[in-house]
């Protein structure tokens, strides 16, 4: 049976917390629930391959209490869960969270401390950085990830917001084409660096999504901006290397697991679904400066990536702990001759 409650926490009643358990009951047996992160690309849209991946994630949770955080406002997702996966869990909860003053509300921290599972949902990472980034959800997530060591997923905003790096823009997100033409743009202010969410695995590591997305609102693919947002952590670093990123398209899941090794689920498509891991390769740029183009270049091999499509069985197997290890995909340079025009990803067999 499902519960509810609103917390309002200023005097005109404005309502800024929401959770409702949709199905079940807290388990009180204990689960033993196994460490892992589950990366989202976004638009999963409930296909072969989000089965097979969503399935991989429950069964590390020891049917025990599965929540769902995001902000606004309640959505669908544990619903969804308590619909076509209620053998997996004890229960599905959603809890929505719209004020910093929520964000430290003791029951929104007891809430998200006793899961057994969390997915970090889609929406605005601004409003997750905005809202709980120096507060008690902070902390809450950080205990689950470090302490508690749950089974952890996130999708789109989500995944962005795991990042030991990440992308939070308070007004329109950058386009590939603007931050390889100059890669201080006004609209990458909003890259942060360390101080949020703390994935051991993700040490200096920044995620992008929705990689292959072209509609009207997103006229450009992402790939030439998370490697301009590559650039920008060696360039914040003091070019310390080295800078590491990982990118989805949509439909790409990525399953890592408590030894730090990931795959790939999708749905076996020809086109999209594909994981991007990106390495700095001993160079840092040669021209990064306001109002100028990028140029990272180190003859031709600037950046290193191994790519893996993803299948509805998981594929490919790629080694977070040393990102050299891998298997089942390929290996391809990124690199740019000056800004949007030169940048190319290049196969290294080629």
């Amino acid at each position: 049976m499902s519960k509810q409650f609103t917390v309002s926490v200023f005097p005109d009643n404005i309502d800024e917390i929401d959770y409702i358990c949709e199905c079940g009951t807290v388990n009180s047996k204990l689960p033993k629930p196994t460490s892992c992160i589950l990366l989202i690309g976004g638009a999963e849209g409930e296909t072969s391959g989000e089965d097979s991946a969503t399935r991989w994630f429950l069964k590390r949770l020891d049917r025990g209490d599965y929540l769902v955080l995001r902000s606004p406002r309640i959505g669908r997702q544990a619903t969804w869960i308590c619909n076509h996966y209620r053998n997996f869990i004890s229960s599905s909860a959603e809890l929505a969270i719209n004020s910093r003053e929520a964000a430290n509300h003791p029951q929104v921290m007891q809430y998200i401390r006793d899961a057994d599972a969390l997915f970090i949902a889609g929406g605005d990472q601004n409003d997750y950085e905005d809202f709980w980034e120096g507060s008690g959800i902070e902390e809450a997530i950080n205990y689950l990830i470090n302490q508690k060591k749950v089974p952890i997923a996130g999708t789109s905003a989500g995944m962005a917001i795991l990042g030991d790096y990440y992308y939070a823009p308070a007004h329109q997100g950058v386009l590939s084409s603007e931050i390889l033409n100059n890669p201080f743009h006004h609209n990458t202010k909003d890259i942060y660096y360390s101080d949020f969410i703390k994935v051991p695995i993700f040490k200096n590591v920044i995620t992008d999504t929705h990689l292959n997305r072209i509609d009207k609102e997103h006229p450009e693919p992402r790939y030439g901006r998370l490697f301009g947002f590559l650039s920008r952590v060696v360039h914040e670093k003091g070019n310390q290397l080295p800078a590491l990123g990982i990118g989805l398209e949509e439909g790409a899941f990525v399953a890592i697991d408590d030894k730090g090794i990931a795959q790939v689920f999708g749905n076996g498509t020809k086109e999209g679904q594909y994981a991007y891991f990106l390495q700095t390769n001993d160079a840092a740029p040669e021209q990064i400066k306001p109002g100028l183009p990028l140029i990272w270049n180190n003859n031709g091999q600037a950046v290193k990536v191994y790519k893996i499509s993803g299948t509805p069985e998981g594929s490919g197997h790629f080694d977070l702990n040393n990102w050299s290890i891998a298997s089942g995909g390929s290996w391809e340079y990124w690199f740019t001759t000056g800004g949007v025009c030169g940048f190319t990803q290049k196969p290294i067999d080629s």
